[in-house]
């Protein structure tokens, strides 16, 4: 799904928050939050994980969601986004995973290496954080 300008401006906005809800096959769910979020292309997005319950979540159920937001003064007055999401693909080596591992080093130091998969995955909804038909 090709996300709107509004969309790509909320994913490249500095300062935002991302989190990101998976489930195991049981339907038990995790939600964390991640600085690494990137927008890929025109549909996708990468977040780099490490060992974690959002990855193991991710090995056997490829659904996610997440949510973009920019705080406002109140909460009606957040903008932003939530991405319904399918694993694409996962690389743990190679130019690209040692790339994006590099960039996250920069902003966070040696906290980089536990960092360990790639995950790109592909969008497949956006909705409005609060829906009230708008539209993003």
């Amino acid at each position: 799904m090709k996300v709107s300008e509004t969309v790509r401006g909320y994913l490249e906005q500095e300062g935002r928050c991302n989190v990101i809800a998976t489930a195991d096959p049981s339907g038990k769910v995790n939600i964390a939050m991640f600085g690494s979020l990137r927008l890929v292309g025109e549909d996708g997005v990468m977040v780099m994980l490490g060992d974690n319950r959002s990855y193991e979540n991710l090995r056997s159920n490829p659904h996610a969601a997440c949510m973009v937001t920019m705080h406002g003064k109140t909460g009606l007055a957040s903008e932003g986004c939530r991405l319904y999401l399918k694993v694409h693909s996962v690389e743990d080596e190679g130019e690209r995973a040692d790339a994006f591992r590099a960039e996250i080093r920069k902003r966070i130091g040696a906290a980089a290496d536990m960092l360990k998969h790639l995950v790109r995955f592909d969008i497949v909804e956006v909705r409005p954080i609060l829906d009230l038909g708008q539209g993003v």
